[in-house]
């Protein structure tokens, strides 16, 4: 584990070196001006090329055009090292110089581990009619290995990890389209949205596959299916300034889905979430500070296990396992300070501001419903970043959950919340 992470660390040193570095071969310590020119101007003109993606452009032109993302590799305690390749694309609806940039990313990834895990996404995102009318979708497919502890805090502490006792293989396909009208000319959207999934489970440990919980879905030891089909509303507010890179202003997202077996789902059951973030700058755009709270409830006494609402994700609760805790209830509140070095010399431009550090802390509560949290799981972290391109950091993060007292170390590409 050391040694990855060294050739992982000596890897992202490499890219900045590489970056910074461009252009200094060919010239002499006499150009060394031009040299810094030449490196703001190219940051520049990657700026504004990205901005396009979520910004209104003057120019209103509906050419179609492709940018190549940060290749989306990452570590994650549950799936291991992953490398992939990322792209989205870039056009207008219509030539209106008022309606923002359709995006269509799609991106593929490949976890470097045994039992072998694999991931593909597209989340196109499509305005008309002067951003009154938004058409969003989720697709992906993911072929990954998953744990499952039991329900309630007490399971989940008291279970041990073991890829044959608590491990099992999930195949999933999941569809979530969704059609949004702006309110007049504010920030608010609301709209419908239906939810599709179809997920195989595969390969129980010995835990697993004697639980009610899975004997529940059907099938045997060896195999078993959950199939989802749900319908429901949504409503969001989003004043950020930036969505991949915002230092000002919050978002805020409250859904509601609904699941029955009169339209195809295998279980009816509801699902509530509110995730609310809010960004500010501390004294400079390169210092920011993030919060936030997410909640996440399932109602109805017909809830699938791999549907409960959990903490353990590497978004919010870095410091536990993926899905480690499951329950009915999940209420988490998270802050995070970020600052990247901002040095006004020739080293602070060409290669020290390249750098930054990250520190945060949350909390999550878990119970049977919104009045009952039985459990309190608090954690901390810190991490480094390493600026690959003026709006994508290589980041490192390690988070300590207090409960399990687990350190566990996470590698990605761009900040999580």
């Amino acid at each position: 584990m050391m040694k990855r992470i060294a050739i992982i660390a000596v890897s992202a040193i490499a890219i900045a070196l590489i970056c910074s570095a461009q252009g200094a071969v060919a010239d002499t310590v006499q150009n060394r001006g031009n040299i810094v020119e030449r490196l703001d101007n190219f940051n520049r003109r990657v700026v504004e090329m990205l901005a396009e993606g979520n910004e209104a452009s003057t120019k209103g032109s509906s050419r179609f055009k492709v940018i190549f993302l940060p290749p989306p590799l990452g570590n994650l305690p549950d799936y291991g090292f992953a490398l992939g390749v990322g792209a989205c694309g870039l056009w207008k609806t219509q030539n209106d110089p008022l309606l923002y940039t359709s995006r269509l990313p799609v991106s593929v990834k490949f976890g470097l581990t045994d039992p072998f895990s694999f991931e593909a996404g597209f989340q196109p995102t499509l305005y008309f009619n002067r951003n009154a009318l938004k058409v969003s979708a989720k697709l992906f497919y993911r072929h990954r290995n998953e744990h499952y502890f039991g329900i309630g805090y007490a399971d989940g502490r008291a279970m041990e990890r073991d890829r044959a006792v608590t491990g099992y293989q999930s195949r999933r396909l999941g569809i979530t389209p969704e059609v949004e009208w702006r309110l007049g000319h504010s920030n608010v959207y609301f709209g419908a949205v239906a939810d599709f999934g179809y997920e195989k489970l595969c390969d129980a440990g010995s835990y697993v596959a004697q639980t009610a919980e899975y004997m529940k879905l059907g099938g045997t030891a060896k195999e078993s299916s959950l199939t989802d089909v749900g319908a429901g509303i949504d409503i969001s507010i989003d004043t950020r300034n930036d969505m991949i890179v915002p230092r000002q202003g919050f978002t805020l997202d409250a859904r509601a889905l609904f699941y029955a077996k009169a339209i195809g789902s295998d279980f009816n059951y509801t699902r509530i979430t509110l995730d609310y973030r809010h960004y500010a700058t501390l004294g400079g755009r390169n210092s920011i500070l993030s919060w936030g709270a997410v909640s996440s409830n399932v109602l109805g006494g017909d809830v699938p296990f791999a549907r409960y609402a959990n903490v353990g994700d590497c978004y919010v609760m870095r410091g536990y396992y993926g899905y480690q805790f499951r329950d009915k209830s999940v209420l988490k509140g998270h802050v995070e300070y970020r600052y990247m070095l901002n040095f006004d010399t020739l080293a602070g431009r060409m290669l020290l501001n390249r750098f930054g550090v990250a520190a945060w802390s949350g909390i999550a509560f878990t119970g049977r419903n919104v009045v009952r949290y039985d459990a309190a799981l608090p954690e901390l972290g810190a991490g480094f970043r390493v600026k690959v391109t003026p709006r994508s950091h290589l980041r490192f993060d390690w988070g300590y959950g207090t409960a399990t007292r687990d350190v566990l170390f996470y590698v990605g590409i761009n900040e999580l919340f």
